[in-house]
């Protein structure tokens, strides 16, 4: 069977789930859906469901292989990328689109809709808002300290940031909601 060319480039699931691949290589299937559910970034595939397929996927396309361990009964295969692999993933780093730059925010896509609430219902919303992102803040450090891997900080401190710069725009909103009660 041949192999399928590199694509020039990948979604950012796919880079993720090859670059989770390169960084915990060799690595199980079922081990990079575990990663991926107690992730606390929502952006991340967390269905197992989509992991096996993209894996399989993967493997026919010759970016990643497999080895098979040893007196395991079930047939558990140990995943690592390969050098076709390591091409296609440097190739999704080193590309840059439009839609990775700003990122999406679905919060602020529902402010856009604060017309249907009461004045205090959007009041409500924003410190409700506040609170689930102080949670989330949490389970991020908890993540953070429980993973250790280079430059592992790097992205701790991304995301880290990113939730401050959203409560941060709460806050301004929840300012403004209060004060110009008359305006909205």
């Amino acid at each position: 069977m041949a192999k399928k060319a590199t694509p020039k480039s990948f979604s950012d699931h796919e880079g993720s789930l090859l670059s989770l691949v390169y960084r915990f290589q060799p690595i199980t299937a079922y081990k990079v859906a575990k990663y991926y559910q107690s992730s606390p970034v929502a952006s991340f595939n967390k269905s197992m469901g989509q992991v096996y397929p993209m894996i399989a996927r993967f493997a026919k396309e010759g970016l990643i292989e497999s080895k098979r361990i040893e007196g395991d009964a079930r047939g558990t295969e140990l995943w690592s990328i390969t050098g076709k692999g390591e091409t296609a993933l440097k190739i999704w780093i080193t590309t840059f689109r439009s839609a990775q730059l700003v990122a999406s925010d679905s919060l602020s896509t529902k402010v856009m809709a604060f017309g249907l609430l009461k004045p205090q219902e959007r009041i409500d919303w924003v410190v409700e808002a506040k609170a689930e992102l102080g949670k989330k803040q949490a389970e991020l450090d908890e993540f953070n300290a429980q993973t250790d891997l280079p430059f592992q900080a790097f992205a701790y401190d991304n995301a880290a940031s990113t939730l401050k710069a959203r409560m941060d725009w709460l806050d301004r909103v929840l300012v403004e909601l209060v004060t110009n009660k008359d305006k909205y």
